[in-house]
């Protein structure tokens, strides 16, 4: 198993999923975990660690000795393309709808760099669906989504569906999941330890990331509402910095700000800069009455895996208040362990916090079915998938050589630069012929002078602009022309191909099939 984020002590959702799938597969066949730092966690038995550096391709070739099957994170594949021409069955990991995440990432960026940035990342999506033998996903909705992008890939054949009709041995859902042992504290918590959090305040905790594609400062917004309602109510951001190298969040940054503009900092909301170490989260997760998970109405959100601090709730069993629009959403709400709100919307927020703390009866029901529902999510539960390919890999994949280079920004074609520069010289020559109107008077004075200075010239110019008209003419006919030809050769291509196949069925005495209007 090869991850592409931080695996040990402190670490974020794509490390928490493969640790936990690697220990739950360790149980059942000898596994090596290999993760960009040296992990510095207990491994339990048949579990191997390892490391690797990102960059250097040799560095994963020892582990690679011996190995039945590899599977990987597909993010790895951006860094190390090399890796999808293993000559080994790949299982791709596809839980995190990177190229959905980064539209909201980088929303605020220029268009150069995000065009280039998306770029990359449909060149990384369409290098993932060419080089698994067998994917995962998150969700019956990702599944939806990804067999939709397989088939555009030419990955679904009728030969794959005569063998897998639901092609759940091409792409199958682990969702994230629980350990098996109950959350136990082991030491001190939020209460009597964060200045302003009293041990009989009801506490409301966001335990997940503050990533720019949540939505902390709808929350924010609700608080004031709330405190008047609740005056001992206490929210805590848990907003540490990422332990790996994700790009800095403005979320966080943003909420914080609100909060302070609102008087409601280090008063009624808080932020704990500290990653919760993964083994200590509990200290702080059975501190709180309640969580609160919200985010933004776009795709990222219909397309998430349900988020392992969300799981996090059931594990402590204790109820949440979440956006809706999500398959985290969803299961709240089919399964009673919350309330969920429309995105966006402080005032429902706020009405939704104070039923939850105001009513201590809901909030005991809601977490016995936590409870029960965190016993159905436990990791051991959930990677049937993955030892169903471990045991029978199959190929599906062609090993094809990649193209590695980098995806750079796509330049204008000549045709395209040539059809803007006639129409900006066009427009100049209308600017010089009538001034826009509105002009200001001196600056229409001025072009009027600058008029009659060039006015012995406007011939020749006039000349010119005709001249780059024509050629322009001749060009683009001269293209369609060589078009046209190209498409009469195809098609005398497409009648001898037909031909040979008649011919051929002749030769094995098969009815031939019905010539084309091509032939």
């Amino acid at each position: 198993m090869l991850s592409h984020d931080v695996v040990g002590s402190r670490m974020a959702g794509p490390g928490i999923r493969a640790w936990e799938l690697a220990c739950a597969l360790a149980g059942h066949v000898p596994t090596t975990l290999v993760a960009p730092n040296q992990i510095d966690l207990p491994p339990p038995p048949g579990l191997q660690l390892g490391s690797y550096t990102p960059g250097e391709p040799a560095s994963f070739a020892p582990w690679f000795a011996g190995a039945t099957v590899v599977l990987l994170n597909g993010h790895l594949l951006e860094a190390h393309p090399e890796l999808a021409e293993l000559d080994v069955p790949l299982l791709i990991d596809l839980y995190d709808p990177t190229m959905l995440e980064n539209l909201e990432l980088f929303r605020t960026a220029s268009a150069a760099e995000r065009s280039l940035r998306h770029q990359r990342d449909v060149a990384l999506f369409q290098r993932q669906l060419a080089t698994g033998d067998c994917f995962l996903c998150a969700t019956e909705r990702q599944r939806d989504l990804y067999i939709g992008a397989l088939l555009l890939a030419g990955r679904v054949t009728p030969t794959l569906t005569d063998h897998d009709p639901d092609l759940r041995r091409l792409i199958d859902v682990v969702p994230f999941g629980l350990p098996a042992a109950a959350p136990v504290r082991q030491g001190p918590g939020l209460r009597g330890v964060v200045p302003g959090i009293g041990p009989d305040d009801l506490l409301v905790l966001w335990s997940g990331g503050l990533w720019d594609w949540m939505d902390p400062q709808t929350l924010v917004a609700a608080m004031p509402a709330v405190a008047e309602a609740l005056p001992q109510v206490r929210l805590v951001f848990l907003a540490g910095r990422h332990p790996g190298h994700a790009l800095p969040m403005q979320a966080g940054a943003q909420a914080r700000t609100l909060a302070a503009r609102l008087g409601l900092l280090d008063r009624h909301v808080f932020f704990y800069d500290e990653w919760l170490p993964y083994a200590q989260r509990a200290d702080l997760l059975l501190e709180a009455d309640l969580f609160v998970s919200l985010h933004r109405d776009h795709l990222e959100t219909r397309y998430a895996a349900v988020r392992s601090r969300v799981l996090d709730h059931f594990w402590v069993g204790r109820p949440s208040l979440l956006s809706d629009g999500d398959p985290a959403a969803e299961l709240i709400r089919a399964e009673g362990v919350g309330l969920v709100v429309p995105p966006e919307d402080p005032t429902a927020v706020s009405a939704a916090l104070v039923q939850l703390l105001e009513d201590a009866e809901l909030r005991s029901q809601q977490a016995i079915r936590a409870h029960a529902l965190a016993s159905r999510l436990q990791w051991a539960h959930l990677i049937e998938p993955i030892l169903r390919f471990v045991r029978e890999p199959v190929r599906t994949r062609t090993l094809v050589p990649l193209l590695r280079e980098p995806v750079r920004p796509t330049a204008a074609s000549p045709v395209a630069q040539r059809n803007e520069a006639v129409r900006l010289l066009e427009e100049r020559w209308h600017q010089l012929q009538q001034p826009a109107p509105g002009t200001p008077f001196l600056a229409h004075l001025g072009r009027r002078l600058a008029h009659l200075l060039v006015r012995p010239v406007m011939p020749l110019l006039a000349a010119h602009i005709q001249v780059v008209y024509a050629q322009a003419e001749v060009t683009d006919h001269l293209a369609r022309v060589g078009k046209t030809q190209i498409e009469a050769f195809a098609m005398q291509l497409q009648g001898l191909e037909d031909a040979v196949l008649r011919l051929e069925a002749l030769q094995r005495g098969e009815v031939p099939p019905p010539p084309t209007s091509k032939e």
